[in-house]
């Protein structure tokens, strides 16, 4: 076996869909978000990525098992004007180790273009500065003139300076080099508790993208307190048997 082995369960057609990334980062955010999309729009898991670099771990939901880094789609949606979207996730639980996360996001990138998929938006956190009930903003960092005009088109305001570390930030800078269609979207977030808050900023960006697709963030907002309480329930849980992982580095952005 491969280092990193991608497994589709099923065929899917992913032509011109937007494939969303989401693996941990500041406050969570990129995982609510992402997991708020496959349960609203009740997305299907069509396939994995496996690797024996990757945690041992088991992943529970709807009470089935599934791997650490799961993929899921959905249904093409078509509009009024003819138009089809389509939304696809890549999700984990987990950050996985340094020495993989370059081949990683190639695979992710290579398997991406092999289907067709028109752009790739990773979802990232930036760490908040002062009130927590302050007015969040959502940044954006294009890998190409054709991604930029799409974060001017939707007001989405570019990052001009600053790093980006592990999943996301390669697969920016392996956009540029492979002249691929990469966005990340960054939500200011507090890093020392879940944000759902800062989770819905990014869906409410993603839903503008996708006018047919509707990703309603309200009840994200609205349960956001509960949401909150149930991950920290959940880290609690998994303390007794889960290894301990390595600390993830601090972002910084300017």
């Amino acid at each position: 076996m491969e280092d990193i082995e991608l497994i589709e369960y099923n065929e899917v057609d992913l032509s011109n869909s937007l494939l969303v990334v989401a693996f941990p980062t500041v406050g969570l955010i990129s995982s609510i978000a992402g997991h708020f999309i496959i349960d609203t729009l009740k997305l299907n898991e069509v396939g994995t990525i496996v690797s024996r670099e990757f945690m041992p771990a088991t992943i529970i939901h709807n009470s089935r098992p599934s791997p650490p880094v799961r993929i899921y789609a959905g249904e093409k949606t078509c509009g009024p004007d003819g138009k089809c979207e389509q939304i696809a996730v890549i999700i984990s639980e987990f950050m996985p180790p340094y020495q993989i996360i370059k081949p990683l996001a190639e695979k992710i990138i290579n398997w991406a273009a092999n289907k067709g998929v028109k752009a790739i938006v990773s979802l990232e956190g930036t760490h908040a500065v002062g009130d927590k009930d302050k007015d969040m903003k959502v940044y954006g960092v294009a890998s190409n003139t054709e991604m930029k005009s799409i974060l001017k088109k939707y007001k989405i305001q570019e990052t001009q300076e600053g790093m980006i570390t592990g999943v996301n930030g390669v697969l920016l800078y392996e956009g540029v080099l492979m002249q691929k269609d990469v966005i990340c979207l960054l939500s200011e977030a507090h890093s020392s508790y879940p944000d759902s808050r800062a989770a819905g900023n990014l869906l409410k960006k993603l839903d503008v993208m996708l006018p047919d697709i509707k990703i309603d963030p309200k009840p994200l907002y609205k349960e956001a307190e509960e949401i909150e309480k149930k991950i920290r329930a959940f880290m609690e849980q998994s303390k007794p048997t889960a290894p301990q992982l390595p600390p993830i580095p601090t972002q910084m952005y300017g």
